[in-house]
């Protein structure tokens, strides 16, 4: 599906209501990862019910036990359109047998993307039509292209991350086990008084790096020459991931706010139990929002 005004356009693809393409129409400038399989074969996809892994593939609702891949499936399903503009468009997945055979919870999504001057307005709103609370996490997982990359580069851009419109300049950086899993260890990290973390080859080589309890609010992501040009940002995200395949020296890389994360290494409890798990009540609904501004050269 195709949006766009006389800034911006965008695709959104039914399969996952993933978000193919953010163009600069005076450019030309592709923004969105072109899901190279060399590197990583997907553009920005929706984690659903879950982010990151559980515990050995499996979790518990009560006395039941379940399985899961990495992220859930949303991102592998088929939405349908609920209605679609020239500026916007709305993408509906709902439960069904297959879903329910691997998670319990009867569930609908619609996930809306607006384009507004500048800005790609995205709102995933999780509803629970079922008789029984659900119990469910929701992320996002964008890649971004870095602009003139060159894989000799010792630095291919930057990132500032700010909290309420201040930059932060330490950071409590989760850390994950080889295997995926939250440790219980968790690193410092020490920007420079610009509050600029350099994107260097080997910033992802221990993966992603996680971000937790609503130490930041917004991601800047700038060129090699220091310039903006995109920005994410959300207050609905508890936990942030920031990521490139380790080790490959990607042309690009990810921005993630999520409202949940991985499981803690070896936890075998209850999916009520798990670190930052939401939960709706029957018959009621939440949204998670979040905003991909395109910043005009020379400007923010």
């Amino acid at each position: 599906m195709i949006i766009g005004n006389g800034i911006l356009s965008a695709v959104i693809e039914l399969h996952g209501a993933e978000l193919s393409s953010l163009k600069k129409r005076d450019s030309g400038e592709e923004l969105i990862w072109s899901a190279d399989k060399e590197y990583w074969g997907r553009h920005a996809p929706m984690l659903f019910p879950i982010v990151g892994k559980v515990w050995n593939g499996e979790y518990r609702v009560g006395d039941m036990t379940f399985r899961l891949p990495q992220h859930g499936f949303a991102r592998d399903l088929d939405f349908k359109v609920l209605c679609h503009d020239g500026e916007s468009v709305t993408l509906a997945l709902e439960s069904d047998s297959g879903t329910l055979k691997v998670y319990p919870y009867p569930f609908r999504i619609e996930a809306a993307y607006r384009l507004e001057e500048n800005v790609l307005n995205v709102e995933w709103r999780i509803k629970n039509p079922g008789t029984e609370p659900m119990y469910f996490q929701i992320g996002a997982h964008p890649g971004f292209n870095y602009r003139d990359f060159s894989k000799e580069d010792f630095i291919h851009g930057y990132f500032r991350l700010t909290q309420a419109e201040e930059p932060v300049s330490r950071l409590i950086v989760g850390q994950l086990t080889p295997e995926g899993y939250r440790s219980d260890q968790a690193g410092m990290l020490e920007l420079d008084s610009d509050a600029m973390l350099p994107i260097t080859p080997g910033l992802f080589a221990n993966d992603a790096l996680v971000l937790e309890e609503h130490q930041i609010d917004q991601v800047i992501l700038y060129d090699k020459d220091c310039n903006p040009y995109i920005a994410v940002e959300t207050q609905d995200a508890p936990v942030w991931g920031l990521w490139s395949p380790p080790s490959r020296n990607a042309p690009f890389v990810c921005i993630e706010p999520w409202m949940g994360r991985c499981d803690t290494d070896g936890y075998t409890g209850d999916i009520a139990g798990r670190d930052y798990m939401n939960r709706i009540e029957p018959g009621r609904s939440t949204v998670f929002s979040f905003r991909i501004i395109v910043i005009p050269n020379n400007v923010y």
